[in-house]
Formats: C-alpha cells, structure tokens, sequence
C-alpha cells in the first residue's frame, strides 16, 4: 500500500514515480501526514501531478548542468553566431552567480532579485532584457529534464526601453557622404556604401554576396546568405529568417558601379597574384572577406572630412527606407525588398516614417459638402 501508519502515529505515503531515463533505477516520492485523510489526499494530489507530468525529478542538475544542455542544442538547432552569443551570455553574466544554486528553489522573486543586480551594474535595459530572456530559456530547459515544476522567469517583467530616435541619411546627406570618398584609393568604399543604401541589404547579407550572386539580364541581386566572423573563422550561414531569402531589383547607375569595381578588383587580384573568379566575394580586396568592422569605422573617418554626423552601418537600412518612403513606394514593396516576415514588422519598426494621411483624408471629406 502507498500509505502506511508509522509508529509514532504519523502517515507515511509512498509514491513510485518511475524509473530513471539516464540511470534506469526506479523514482520514488515519500511525504508525511497527520492523518489517514490527509495522507490520502496529499497521495492523490501527488498522484495527479505525476500523471500530468508536472512531478518533479529526483535528479538534482546543477545550473552548470542545465545550461549546458541548453548550449548544446543552441548548437545543434541554431546559428553559430546565436549559439556564441547564447555562450557569451551565460559565462559572462550567470554562471557565477547561479553556480552554487537549487534550481528547485528559486523563485520569481530571486530572478528579480538578480534583475535588479544587474540594473545596478549599469547595464543598459536592452542588454538586461536580453540576459534576462537567455536566463529564461535555461530555466525552461530546466523545465524539460524535470528538475523544476514552474519556471520562476516567467513571473518577471521585461524592463521598458527608451525608444531612440532613427538615424538615416537623406539622399542630399548621402551624397555628401559619397563625395568625401576618395574615388581613386576608396573605390571599394564608395561601391560599398552606395549598395548598402541603395538595396537595404543587411551587413552581413553584402558581405556573402559573390559576383555569382548578381543577375546582370535581370539587374537582379540574390539574396540566400549571410557571413560572419565567428572566433576568426568565416561562417556562412542563411539569412536572418526564411523571408530574408529574396531577389532585389538594383538600378542602373548601381548595376554600372558594381561592374566598374568588378574591373578594378580583378586588377587588384591579378597585382596580389590571386584567383579571380564569379566565386569571389563582390567586397573582397585580399585573400578573404573583410569584416563589418572595417566599414563601420570607415564611415567615422569619412565624415570627418566634412561636417556630416556619422551613422552606423545598419542605418544605411534605415536610409534606404527612408529613401523609398520619400519616393511614395508602399509597405508591401519595402517590405519584399527588406526581407521581412510581415508587413506588420515593417510598419512597427518603419511606420512613424511614413506621412501621417489623416489630414488627406479630412480634406478629401469636404467634397461631400
């Protein structure tokens, strides 16, 4: 029987749970109780919870432990460089101070506890949130193995952040940009730059493109992948998401631009006696692929040749949507050019952007008077 009346007059309950997946040994849960109805109702409580799978596992993994499972299949399922970050995350911020913990006891107010640590550190509210999202997925793979029964993350609140205003360029601030370059030494800068603006393609999508990649009947640039340095390594995955796999019409002038850099980088690769090739990257100037790095520092150096605010690489994204909403072009077609999932992620990022058409409409109204 699972309850059994010890001799000093208590209720033992006996439950077995099954066995163990790794060990093979059997499981069992024991509690106490006053009386024979108490013992009957803790065993049925007990009972339910194991039959919805919500009993807790006798297996007390570590955070070490867990954390490294929820590495290991960030590295199976995931990108490389989110798998560096997810690393980055847990060695920087969380293994020391959860290193000696009982996942089993932590509660909601312990995780805010360590919010409110990291707060005091300085660190910005979007650097938190993202730990803090991090710390919630190792906490759900803790979930997973059965070491907790309630993930306590999910009871904190992500911290408010202060929307900045969006940088772009407009095209007269644009040009003023290209005309600081120095055509003969920085040809590579400004074909660079003036793709970056002109497609909205992301940096890591300009820096895996190959000439292979360019559709000169179609004046067409395709778009399926995205390189990055990862620990000095070049990896070359596929875009930010499924919908960032696309075709992107290019201009004339550009089409002309990136055909003249052809010409010049094959001179450059025959001076430096290598192999020229449709395989070769469109931005590569020695034997592999620069770094984002490279020009993003670049565009400091530039503007301070004259008096134009620097942005960052991103922005260039931003100004070329700033350049097609300036030309009257719809969300759909930004929405196609930028690789994004939905229309509804290109007006929440892009939509204070737009004119606001209320005052339009208003006066369209008056013609029914």
């Amino acid at each position: 029987m699972p309850i059994k009346k010890t001799s000093n007059g208590r209720y033992k309950i006996d439950i077995s749970i099954g066995t163990d997946p790794i060990t093979g040994k059997r499981r069992r849960l024991t509690r106490t109780a006053s009386t024979k109805k108490e013992a009957e109702d803790v065993y049925y409580q007990l009972t339910q919870k194991y039959n919805r799978g919500q009993a807790l596992s006798i297996r007390n993994l570590s955070f070490d432990i867990v954390a490294d499972l929820y590495l290991e299949e960030c590295k199976l399922h995931s990108k490389p460089n989110y798998y560096q970050n997810q690393k980055y995350l847990i060695q920087k911020h969380m293994r020391e101070c959860f290193k000696n913990s009982n996942l089993k006891k932590v509660t909601a107010n312990d995780i805010r506890e360590y919010q409110q640590r990291l707060i005091n550190s300085g660190l910005s509210n979007k650097s938190i949130n993202n730990i803090m999202i991090t710390l919630k997925r190792v906490f759900d793979k803790a979930l997973e193995e059965h070491v907790i029964s309630v993930n306590p993350c999910n009871a904190v609140k992500n911290l408010g952040l202060n929307k900045k205003q969006m940088k772009f360029w407009t095209p007269d601030q644009f040009k003023e940009f290209i005309s600081l370059i120095d055509e003969e030494d920085e040809f590579l800068f400004k074909t660079y730059y003036t793709t970056a603006y002109f497609t909205g393609m992301r940096c890591g999508e300009l820096l895996a493109l190959t000439w292979k990649e360019i559709d000169s009947f179609r004046r067409e640039i395709n778009v399926y992948k995205s390189l990055a340095y990862i620990n000095s390594e070049i990896v070359i995955t596929e875009p930010k998401t499924k919908n960032s796999i696309r075709r992107i019409s290019i201009n004339t002038k550009l089409f002309d631009l990136l055909k003249k850099w052809k010409e010049k980088q094959k001179s450059l690769f025959k001076m430096l006696k290598l192999k020229h090739n449709d395989d070769v990257h469109i931005f590569q100037y020695r034997d592999q692929p620069p770094t984002k790095d490279i020009f993003s520092r670049r565009i400091r150096t530039i503007c301070k040749r004259g008096s134009l605010e620097p942005i960052r690489q991103h922005d260039l994204r931003h100004s070329h949507v700033a350049l097609l909403i300036h030309q009257g072009e719809d969300y759909t077609t930004i929405k196609e050019r930028l690789g994004h999932a939905s229309i509804k992620t290109t007006i929440d990022v892009y939509g204070h952007l737009f004119p606001n058409k209320q005052k339009e409409t208003a006066d369209r109204l008056d013609d029914f008077f």
